[in-house]
């Protein structure tokens, strides 16, 4: 089966409206979106692509690694803090990843690997890391089509290989999206047949996470001032 982008999908449903967006800075490490009810949403730079503004962003060009920055900056401030039926139990509470045998995570996300016990460590796949047990990108393909279970991260979504990576895995395999920059959408949950989403919402302190992420501080610093929800199927 095919699947879109989901910015494009969220696009097509939501639009863009910049008239709603307040601020928006992009950092080494982060970027953010603080619209004009307050809301925040950020998104992790993965490129280090800073120093452009909003006035740089073409909202429908979806090949543009800054649009894309920004536009899931902009879609979690606008849809992260509607949802009405979020859980705030941690992933492992909510899952237990015992009863799977292939384990794939596509983004390494050093938190959540370490929560796993020896005896059940995810295949990790992340050219961007050089952790030992890292596995190498050619064998992504022969891993997926193995998984009962994949965790990714937002990082798929803005380097748009979230769809090709959904498309690889057999439709019995339970996907989970992590991280504090996943979207928390009820859409993207049921188009993809998602097992959950897994992000953060950042009711408080906004000036605070903004002010870290024009300082280039990352995860460690940011998660402190979030709160870990979870959407689930």
């Amino acid at each position: 089966m095919k699947y879109s982008d989901p910015l494009l999908i969220l696009y097509e449903n939501y639009g863009v409206d910049i008239t709603l967006v307040k601020d928006f800075f992009a950092g080494k490490k982060y970027a953010y979106v603080i619209l004009e009810n307050g809301n925040i949403g950020i998104s992790a730079n993965i490129e280090d692509s800073e120093n452009f503004s909003i006035t740089d962003i073409k909202k429908d060009d979806f090949g543009s690694y800054r649009n894309r920055l920004f536009l899931l900056a902009y879609f979690n401030a606008l849809l992260n803090y509607n949802g009405n039926r979020f859980s705030k139990e941690d992933i492992f509470n909510i899952i237990d990843f015992s009863l799977y045998e292939n384990i794939v995570m596509i983004g390494y996300s050093e938190p959540m690997y370490k929560k796993f016990s020896d005896k059940m460590k995810p295949a990790v796949f992340d050219y961007s890391s050089d952790e030992p047990f890292i596995k190498k990108q050619n064998l992504m393909s022969d891993y997926l089509k193995k998984a009962d279970t994949l965790i990714l991260t937002g990082t798929s979504i803005i380097n748009n290989t979230f769809p090709e990576i959904i498309e690889n895995v057999n439709s019995s395999c339970d996907v989970c999206l992590v991280g504090p920059s996943v979207i928390l959408s009820e859409d993207i949950l049921r188009i993809y047949g998602l097992k959950g989403i897994f992000g953060t919402l950042f009711r408080d302190n906004v000036s605070a996470i903004a002010n870290f992420i024009k300082e280039n501080y990352g995860t460690n610093i940011l998660k402190k001032y979030g709160e870990k929800v979870a959407l689930i199927k």
